[in-house]
């Protein structure tokens, strides 16, 4: 048991601190923060213009789709180009199913 403690003592006697597993709460983990490129958050880095946000919501969309093309609306994608939100409204109308694309900013009918 004596040969057990002196060797357990020698143990904590000879290792070194820096020898200890580091502290990972409150680390970086060498990740620094203010490093470009590592904020996902980041917008526009190129210093671009986004698009402007649409001025008709995926309802008003919809709706614009149902009083010109007729039919039943299935569905409504939204998908951001250089210019700004498309609308793809998917429709049933007379057994056919069809996708509208809508422009976001004046509601023009791309393909009618």
């Amino acid at each position: 048991m004596l040969a057990i403690s002196v060797c357990l003592l020698t143990v904590l006697l000879v290792s070194k601190p820096g020898m200890a597993e580091p502290d990972l709460i409150g680390s970086d983990m060498g990740i620094s923060s203010s490093a470009s490129g590592n904020n996902i958050f980041e917008a526009n880095e190129d210093d671009t213009p986004s698009p402007p946000p649409p001025k008709l919501s995926p309802a008003e969309a919809a709706d614009l789709v149902r009083r010109k093309v007729g039919g039943q609306v299935m569905s409504v994608s939204t998908q951001q180009n250089d210019s700004g939100v498309v609308y793809g409204v998917k429709v049933l109308s007379a057994g056919r199913m069809r996708v509208i694309r809508v422009d976001g900013q004046n509601g023009q009918l791309l393909n009618p």
